[in-house]
């Protein structure tokens, strides 16, 4: 069988390098089909492989795959660098070996610390919204939940929340230089201030955790720590912490809370829809629900990952010619999966663009078209904490406040933009009131038509 030539979307243009990767992805597709290369520079094509079955076929042959980008420095390549990899040195075996078996012998305990903090975050989050009308930002207030939701259980329960604000959006930074800037300029990424900023959060978090931890705290720092002898110097047990400290954040934190926030974007302008989910959970507390028995939230949390993936474009290169349909794509070259493509496409979902929170009441029907973590058992292992985070988060907040945009909220803020990830263009401002104030016909009303 003759294999087709991959069409070329030539984007080598002031104009579409001002739209984004978002816009000339959904116009090279539209143009060309699912498998486009997009030519970003005279030297560098973006093969984009838009569909269910690029998705398959990455799941069913991932060893054709890498993660390391050559001369582009890949997350996981970034990630090494940010964490160092003192616990792979063959001095240090034995406490690898230790480290391991801890932290399998305090899982169920640790599943248990972030429970306790999730709860406590979402509480914190209702406590302290604005009692006079006035609006909230959205962003600062599910940045705030997301570190509650998760770093007690890392560091102790004495964070101080602002500080680790800064600390992740320096990380955030590293990621975005190491992946932006000239490989000149990132050849020595420790003199880097961005990667200075990024490390110095990291080892001053984890220096003021075991500072102020004993064996007997609820928390990884702590209990880690208990298996690194007292001969190691405070340098080494620094570098031999960070690798398993910073894995678990990355496994575990939602950048932003901005899942969250997308979802409750869409619940504001839907006030119908958070009553339906503040009544699913009416005569039970929403914070000891089993997800199975408040389906509408969960079904809202998928909904909102639909439209607003956590990873919407996820990079790799190709190890060897790889053929998907008719095209065959060559060794080495840089392939972008796109959960954004694939998950409002309207040969796969109907009304692709509107945001219906039922809409996988019926999950069988979607779950081959779906991928908004990307794909493999890791993934599965992240998208199951984060689908119950979100849900236990989304019902709480429903059953507790009705909610609306601010009237003054200007719609070009709550358009996605894509950075690392996707965020809003600007402030969120929204405002709440408590349910037990807004559950007349009358109260809902107001409240949608301020979001008009």
């Amino acid at each position: 069988m003759t294999q087709k030539e991959i069409p070329i979307f030539d984007a080598n243009s002031t104009m579409f390098q001002n739209i984004g990767l978002l816009k000339v992805a959904e116009t090279a597709t539209r143009q060309h089909g699912d498998i486009v290369a997009i030519r970003v520079s005279e030297t560098r094509d973006l093969y984009i492989a838009g569909s269910p079955e690029c998705f398959h076929y990455w799941r069913g042959h991932q060893g054709h795959f890498q993660t390391d980008l050559g001369d582009i420095a890949s997350n996981q390549a970034i990630t090494r660098m940010l964490l160092g990899d003192e616990l792979q040195d063959p001095r240090w075996s034995d406490i690898w070996v230790l480290t391991a078996n801890r932290m399998s012998a305090i899982a169920r305990d640790f599943d248990g610390w972030l429970e306790t903090a999730l709860a406590e975050a979402t509480q914190t989050l209702i406590r302290d919204l604005p009692q006079d009308g006035s609006a909230v930002d959205l962003r600062d207030l599910c940045r705030d939940w997301s570190i509650r939701a998760v770093c007690p259980a890392i560091f102790g329960a004495d964070i101080d929340v602002a500080e680790i604000a800064q600390g992740v959006a320096d990380v955030e930074g590293f990621y975005f230089a190491m992946s932006t800037k000239d490989a000149s300029e990132t050849a020595d990424h420790e003199m880097m201030p961005e990667f200075q900023a990024a490390r110095g959060f990291l080892d001053k978090a984890i220096t003021a955790a075991l500072n102020d931890s004993s064996a007997s705290d609820r928390n990884l720092i702590a209990q880690i720590a208990t298996v690194i002898p007292p001969d190691v110097s405070e340098a080494d047990r620094l570098n031999l912490l960070r690798p398993t400290v910073g894995h678990v954040i990355t496994e575990k934190l939602n950048i932003g809370g901005l899942s969250l926030l997308w979802t409750l974007v869409q619940l504001a302008q839907d006030p119908q829809l958070a009553a339906d989910i503040a009544t699913e959970c009416h005569g039970s507390d929403p914070m000891t629900l089993r997800d199975a028995e408040s389906p509408l939230a969960l079904s809202t949390v998928k909904e909102g990952l639909r439209l607003f993936p956590e990873l919407p474009f996820i990079y790799r290169i190709t190890s060897e010619a790889v053929p998907i349909g008719d095209y065959v794509i060559p060794s080495g070259a840089t392939v972008v999966f796109a959960p954004w493509l694939v998950q409002r496409d309207p040969r796969f979902w109907d009304n692709p663009k509107r945001f219906q929170g039922d809409r996988f009441l019926d999950e069988g029907r979607h779950r081959a078209h779906y991928f908004p973590f990307g794909v493999g058992a890791r993934i599965r292992s992240r998208a199951n904490f984060m689908l119950h985070q979100l849900t236990l988060a989304a019902r709480t907040i429903c059953a507790a406040q009705a909610f609306a945009l601010a009237p003054d909220c200007p719609r070009g803020n709550i358009r996605p933009l894509l950075r690392s990830a996707l965020i809003p263009r600007g402030a969120v401002p929204v405002v709440f009131h408590p349910r037990a104030q807004a559950d007349a016909t009358t109260g809902d009303r107001a409240l949608a038509d301020a979001a008009q």
